[in-house]
């Protein structure tokens, strides 16, 4: 394992070297004493959709992963202060994929659509928050927004929203926050 989260290694999905890999399968494998693990949970009610992700590292975090996550979360929030409507879904974008001054950059994308008519799984079908899409946001519109995996590391600090009149309304309460336990 890199020197992100811990020296002990683990070749689980969604733990350990493995948080990178999106949407993996679970174990019952029991967890070792210090490692990453990424959850993901996606509420559902009258087929409206909610996704929310965080990471938690059993153990203690090294200072780097803690720094990483602290990147992440910055990223994120400057993503969401620049959503408004009448702007692009690419136009969104620039600075959290940039992750600002820090010389981490994610090609891909970094919202997916959610809302009405996702039987919990998040679709690519329509607009998604990403470099290229020029689809105007508008009121009403719900996205997940999710800085995951970024630099070859797992770590899902991620916000649900909805477009409102003058920016974004956060669809979940959780502080968007590294977690360890």
């Amino acid at each position: 394992m890199s020197n992100w989260a811990s020296s002990n290694s683990s070749v689980r999905r969604c733990i350990g070297e493995r948080s990178i890999a999106p949407h993996a399968a679970w174990t019952d494998d029991p967890l070792p004493e210090s490692t990453v693990l990424n959850l993901e949970l996606n509420g559902c009610r009258h087929r409206y959709q909610v996704n929310l992700a965080r990471t938690i590292v059993v153990g203690q975090p090294s200072p780097a992963f803690v720094n990483l996550s602290e990147i992440a979360v910055e990223a994120l929030n400057v993503g969401l202060e620049a959503v408004r409507p009448g702007r692009t879904c690419s136009g969104s974008t620039a600075n959290s994929a940039r992750l600002l001054r820090r010389g981490i950059e994610k090609e891909s994308r970094i919202g997916c659509p959610t809302g009405i008519g996702f039987p919990p799984a998040s679709g690519e079908r329509t607009a998604s928050i990403r470099k290229g899409d020029e689809t105007v946001l508008k009121p009403g519109m719900v996205f997940h927004i999710c800085l995951a995996c970024v630099d070859n590391v797992g770590i899902t600090i991620t916000q649900s929203f909805a477009v409102s009149d003058t920016g974004y309304e956060p669809l979940t309460m959780t502080p968007r926050k590294l977690f360890h336990k």
